[in-house]
């Protein structure tokens, strides 16, 4: 069975990464950012049979397209990432701009 899975993945590299600029990416909808320790951070979505596929996957679709080794990789299912981000299916959110 596979199962979707999110996975942030830090590489030993500061240099930015335009995520528009590496198509192989595409497929993961991709997000980057700056991890706590200054590092670059590739956050992706895999679908995989098991949480070692989907962070193996992780791994060599960040590394690769970064040129950078990777040095940490955290991997949940998505369910999981959502229960931890208090994402409730069906409800809508609304923001408050102060003036």
């Amino acid at each position: 069975m596979r199962t979707t899975y999110n996975a942030a993945v830090e590489v030993a590299t500061t240099t930015p990464l335009d995520v528009e600029r590496v198509p192989e990416l595409s497929d993961y909808r991709p997000q980057v950012g700056t991890s706590p320790r200054g590092w670059l951070e590739v956050r992706l979505s895999v679908t995989a049979t098991s949480l070692a596929h989907a962070c193996a996957t992780a791994l060599a679709v960040a590394s690769a397209a970064t040129g950078a080794e990777a040095i940490a990789c955290e991997v949940m299912t998505s369910q999981e990432s959502d229960d931890r981000e208090g994402f409730v299916p069906g409800q809508r959110t609304t923001t408050t701009v102060w003036a």
